[in-house]
């Protein structure tokens, strides 16, 4: 029998937030959608399966397409199953907060929604609730978030993004600051120019290393930014499928329709900029390599288009083309450390990506695997001492305590997230799954450990039979384990990681 306790560093289960039961009236306890007591959320999910308003919102707000909308409600519909719910626990799994769903709950009117979830949100945002035009309250923020300056709020890291007609409304009624620009007032020199941006010296130093392609070019490549391009979406923009020159590209598009004030456009910038310079200075077989910018109109940033998709839908797709094998899911493992390693060691400070998760390891046509999305990217301390910093960024299931709870960066706070995406690989679970007894798979896989359970059960079952699959899964799961100790002192470093996975 094979199990997971071999190992000396092995031996113990420290949950990470998420995993327990325990309910505290504390509005701190209660930050992410899938933080919402069950119950509440079937009378939320309820109320909006009535007139379809579940696919709306979804559609409309969630970014999800009305084919993705359609499989969910077939799907349910088979299994007997609330598609609002599911919906629900779908965009939940992406770390999306109670005050993002009560915020876009507003744009669609859902009154009667927002006031079931409305005391896990802080009374600033009850505002939200039947505003109006007439309120004595609308100019006080043109969305939530804001405060009286209109400044955006950061929650958790998460930044709360304005919808364009309240945004419109709030611009209607108050003024905007001295010296700050309205979007779209200038057509000639918009407001995300390269001259009007707030890094425009750094841009200009890059501009010199990285080509600057242009606006027009890359609406070329995208046939007008076609919706069949599209390859994904996130919290700043979407990211197409682009032939410019007979070579496929990936371009994301920063989506300035979303964003109308002067400080979130910054936060763009900054991470668009954050993109450019680390990307530019990362030169390795298992970073995504930048092939350009533009910032004429909309910023755009210019990547190797990476035909394999996201590990995350080749291990978590509905209807996956072939199940990763398991000698895939370990080349996968020892490219994403390797270029991890990398960041980590080739300065004399090291780059701490700070969000590496599935979805940002992306596979080229065999599979070779290259971390993506440096938007979150920031230079640790030397020696890579732990510094403390003003804020959490990240994907919550992927977060070790150390930064959550205390915000003490180094790279162990990478160490930590590649070791749950190696629970995944070994595993084929989600990071969270609210239908689990303990939902975050740390949790989970600590059980496990202290339980004796044999890796035979624990390893997933989808990959075609290999004799070495056992092993593989066995090595995946002893490493993630040691990648997830609860203190951070006590875990592998990328070098000590890339040892186990070669030996």
């Amino acid at each position: 029998m094979t199990t997971l306790d071999g190992q000396q560093t092995m031996g113990k289960k420290g949950p990470v937030g998420g995993g327990g039961g325990e309910s505290v009236p504390n509005l701190s306890n209660f930050v992410y959608i899938y933080d919402i007591p069950r119950m509440e959320k079937k009378r939320l999910a309820a109320l909006l399966e009535l007139d379809n308003k579940w696919y709306e919102l979804g559609e409309k707000q969630m970014g999800y397409s009305s084919a993705e909308l359609d499989s969910t409600q077939r799907c349910c519909q088979r299994n007997n199953r609330s598609p609002a719910e599911d919906l629900l626990d779908k965009w939940g799994n992406y770390n999306h907060t109670i005050t993002e769903l009560f915020v876009v709950l507003s744009r669609e009117k859902l009154y009667n929604c927002m006031e079931l979830i409305k005391r896990y949100v802080e009374p600033r945002y009850h505002v939200l609730i039947k505003h109006s035009r007439s309120s004595p309250t609308a100019g006080m923020g043109a969305y939530a978030g804001a405060d009286a300056n209109n400044n955006p709020e950061i929650v958790n890291g998460n930044r709360v993004p304005p919808s364009p007609k309240q945004a419109v409304e709030g611009g209607a009624k108050q003024k905007a600051p001295a010296g700050t620009s309205t979007p779209g007032k200038n057509e000639s020199n918009p407001s995300n120019s390269k001259d009007d941006s707030p890094f425009a010296n750094e841009l200009a130093d890059l501009s010199s290393l990285i080509p600057k392609m242009s606006y027009a070019d890359l609406t070329a490549a995208t046939d007008n930014w076609s919706e069949r391009n599209i390859l994904g979406k996130g919290g700043f923009g979407t990211v197409y499928r682009g032939i410019f020159k007979h070579t496929y590209m990936a371009i994301k598009k920063i989506d300035y329709s979303k964003v109308k004030t002067s400080e979130a456009e910054r936060i763009q910038l900054q991470q668009s900029f954050n993109e450019l310079r680390y990307l530019n200075s990362c030169r390795h077989d298992n970073i995504v390599p930048l092939y350009g910018y533009s910032l004429e109109k909309e910023p755009c940033l210019v990547y190797q288009f990476m035909p394999g998709g996201s590990l995350d839908k080749c291990l978590f797709a509905r209807r996956p083309a072939s199940p990763l094998t398991w000698k895939e899911r370990m080349n996968i493992a020892r490219g994403t450390a390797k270029g991890l390693q990398y960041l980590h060691t080739f300065g004399e400070k090291p780059f701490i990506h700070g969000d590496i998760k599935p979805g940002n390891i992306l596979l080229n046509e065999y599979k070779q695997p290259r971390i993506g999305d440096f938007g979150l990217t920031r230079q640790g301390a030397q020696q890579d001492e732990a510094m403390v910093v003003s804020c959490v960024y990240g994907t919550r299931p992927y977060i070790p305590k150390d930064f959550f709870d205390r915000r003490e960066l180094s790279t162990k706070v990478d160490v930590y997230s590649f070791g749950v995406v190696l629970y995944e690989i070994g595993t084929g679970l989600r990071a969270w799954d609210e239908r689990r007894t303990y939902k975050h798979l740390k949790d989970y896989i600590g059980q496990a450990v202290q339980d004796r359970v044999d890796v035979s059960e624990l390893m997933d079952k989808s990959p075609p039979t290999d004799p070495d699959g056992l092993l593989s899964s066995y090595k995946l799961l002893m490493v993630g384990h040691m990648c997830t100790t609860d203190d951070p002192k006590q875990r592998l470093d990328m070098v000590s990681v890339m040892r186990y996975l070669d030996s």
